[in-house]
């Protein structure tokens, strides 16, 4: 599959699934639906994309099977907000593992890992502050719901701050897209969160799945930028 065929498969149910997803959200959810069906559309085109752009290699096998995870998380979402969260719970596992594995078959040196750890203690400092703005008032969070949503959100943390040091460690111009995809991914969620606990936000579906295509799209493109 070319790039451009991808691209224009992706967008165009993307921006259909956001408009249904808005539609939807005012009403009952089905997890069994024509609007589920097309909401995992994107995220199984990212597998097939990954999968058929080039020859297999670890980097790509692992890459599509964390976009297959965040289809099960769109699925997961329909049902429960835990479900969802587990199956992008492995799906950040999967991408940090890829990121972290092919950056030691680079090797980096300290600026570069100093870089990277920064970048993660920011993001703890960012989650820890952002479980205390959603506790802050609003509707009380579920204990479970508080550790899961911690875990998640320092996983993805992983998953910025590896793919920045993947990026600095292979010397790719355009690996600054897996970081941007990551950050976006960090974007998407914290509206998921103040949407649910904090207050909820109107048409929410409009701000949180492009995030969340733009996220899953961007770090597809790692298939092309990278060359493991």
């Amino acid at each position: 599959m070319s790039l451009e065929i991808f691209s224009v498969i992706f967008w165009v149910f993307a921006i259909v699934s956001t408009y249904l997803q808005d539609k939807a959200s005012t009403g009952e959810k089905k997890v069994v639906s024509l609007t589920t069906l097309i909401k995992i559309i994107p995220a199984l085109s990212a597998v097939i994309f990954v999968m058929l752009f080039r020859p297999p290699t670890l980097f790509t096998i692992l890459l599509a099977a964390a976009f297959a995870f965040c289809m099960f998380g769109d699925v997961g979402m329909e049902v429960d907000l835990i479900p969802g969260i587990g199956m992008f719970l492995i799906a950040h596992i999967l991408y940090t593992i890829n990121f972290l594995w092919h950056i030691s078959t680079i090797g980096f040196d300290i600026l570069q890992a100093v870089i990277a750890v920064v970048c993660m203690l920011i993001m703890v400092l960012y989650v820890f502050m952002l479980i205390r703005y959603l506790r802050a008032s609003g509707p009380e969070v579920p204990p479970f719901i508080l550790k899961a949503g911690t875990l998640y959100f320092l996983l993805i943390s992983a998953t910025l701050s590896s793919s920045l040091l993947l990026w600095l460690t292979s010397n790719v111009i355009f690996g600054a897209l897996s970081v941007f995809g990551a950050l976006i991914f960090i974007v998407s969620d914290s509206l998921i969160a103040i949407n649910e606990f904090r207050q909820e936000i109107t048409h929410h579906e409009f701000y949180i799945m492009p995030t969340y295509y733009l996220a899953i799209f961007l770090l597809s493109l790692g298939v092309f930028v990278f060359a493991f």
